[in-house]
């Protein structure tokens, strides 16, 4: 089957990944049948952030509060007086289901979005630390922004989130819209959570599993460890089987188990999400070895089929399989089932919407080095309260993770500056990498930037 090469799809893939997780999660991305998703590798086993909504639109009323408003305050009390006085001030609120958001401040530096949202339940006490926002978008994205919760005030019962996006077009000076599509309550973080469930008992309990032949839309992904990971693209996955209510039905937290069983040397678990399990961030599913704890990195298989709906960007599935190859010279009787991911108990849906102006970058400084590093030339170093964007010439952007050179910023004491994250993008000519502070600085309390350990000059 012939592979397709898509710099657009590739670039956009690399932002993603980068975005999401660490820098030292790496994805391959395999083109399929035309019908199919793209296959995803993932070589080392971190969470995934997945957010996947039903949006309801509804009418939603907005308006200006007052510039001292209380979420202003709470704001200003997080992220303190000089990073406050960076930002600008937005304040458009709106109510839908007794929620209320409020659009409180935003920033920009062209390359990166920040906006921060404060969020409280003006009917009863829903919203808490354990509260999340999902069908989040920004128009003039690249792709969808991450969501981050920054801190819940109990005094206020308000929790305030920075939504962080990378642009995919000039957004100074434009108007913008913020669309929030879910409020997620009650996150549980489950880490290598044990289900006591063996192999063998799923085998007992579903000793002929049934295969069916996939048609139609699906996606798969593989996630594991190791410098070769097999692809997974299989066209058949099992069919639903009918059981009683049982303690097996319930082995997932976000889902029932809708068939099982061992086939071809793997475990197969067929999994129905339930209306919160669609939420799920993430999701992994390992086997533990009763005799060797230690021996817990497995590869993972997943393919979603079945019923597709589209929100947005994203697809969600009927059905989720996952195909875990058990170790050899393993007993069934030893290896039991362990999960983790991040699920929720409830969803309040609805539409949660503010337009406004952001306004255009002022606070930067930008240099243009001249410098050569692995081949690479970097013809352009931007510094803003943001982060550090580096631009670089002179290669065909498919050896830049072996290359990519480290970017450091010091603070005034002369300390490294924490970032949040990491993101880059390929235009066919230039890359571009760009490291986010985990919090906007003041320019003048960011002594110096080194690009692969040579320092740059600012002239600005």
């Amino acid at each position: 089957m012939p592979k397709k090469n898509d710099p657009l799809a590739r670039s956009i893939d690399r932002r993603l990944a980068a975005l999401c997780v660490p820098e030292d999660l790496a994805a391959r991305v395999v083109a399929g049948a035309q019908e199919k998703k793209r296959p995803r590798v993932v070589r080392f086993r971190r969470p995934l952030a997945v957010a996947a909504v039903f949006c309801l639109i509804v009418t939603c009323s907005m308006g200006v509060l007052a510039a001292a408003s209380p979420d202003s305050r709470n704001l200003f009390a997080v992220l303190g007086e000089q990073v406050f006085y960076l930002l600008q001030p937005i304040e458009r609120s709106c109510v839908q289901n007794g929620i209320e958001t409020t659009v409180v401040a935003a920033m920009n530096d062209r390359d990166t979005v920040d906006i921060y949202v404060a969020v409280r339940d003006l009917e009863g006490s829903r919203v808490n630390a354990r509260t999340d926002l999902a069908d989040v978008s920004l128009s003039g994205l690249l792709i969808p922004p991450s969501v981050q919760l920054v801190q819940f005030d109990e005094k206020s019962a308000t929790a305030t989130f920075r939504i962080e996006g990378i642009c995919g077009e000039d957004l100074n000076g434009k108007k913008v819209t913020l669309s929030i599509g879910a409020v997620l309550l009650n996150k549980s973080d489950y880490v290598s959570q044990n289900t006591g469930v063996s192999v063998a008992q799923i085998a007992q309990a579903f000793p002929d599993p049934e295969f069916q032949t996939l048609t139609g839309e699906r996606e798969y992904m593989t996630v594991g460890s190791g410098d070769e990971l097999p692809l997974f693209s299989d066209d058949s996955a099992l069919i639903p089987a009918e059981t009683e209510e049982s303690a097996l039905t319930q082995l997932l937290p976000w889902g029932s188990l809708a068939a099982g069983g061992v086939a071809d040397g793997s475990l197969h678990l067929l999994v129905r999400p339930d209306a919160t399990g669609r939420y799920a961030q993430y999701t992994d599913v390992r086997l533990i070895d009763k005799k060797h704890p230690e021996q817990t990195d497995q590869t993972l298989h997943t393919v979603e089929f079945g019923k597709c709906e589209t929100i947005a960007a994203n697809q969600y599935y009927e059905y989720t399989e996952y195909v875990i190859p058990l170790p050899e010279n393993a007993g069934r009787e030893t290896l039991s089932i362990a999960y983790s991911g991040v699920t929720y108990e409830e969803v309040i849906r609805g539409k949660w919407s503010a337009t406004f102006q952001l306004e255009s970058v002022s606070r930067q400084r930008i240099a243009y080095p001249d410098l050569t590093l692995d081949g690479w030339h970097i013809s352009r170093v931007e510094l803003s309260p943001m982060g550090v964007c580096v631009v670089m010439d002179g290669g065909d952007g498919n050896d830049l993770d072996a290359s990519r050179p480290k970017i450091v910023a010091y603070d005034a004491a002369g300390k490294p500056i924490s970032v949040n994250g990491s993101s880059s993008s390929w235009n066919g000519t230039e890359f571009a990498l760009k490291n986010q502070f985990e919090t906007p600085l003041p320019l003048e309390e960011i002594s110096r930037v080194t690009v692969g350990g040579k320092e740059i000059e600012f002239k600005n």
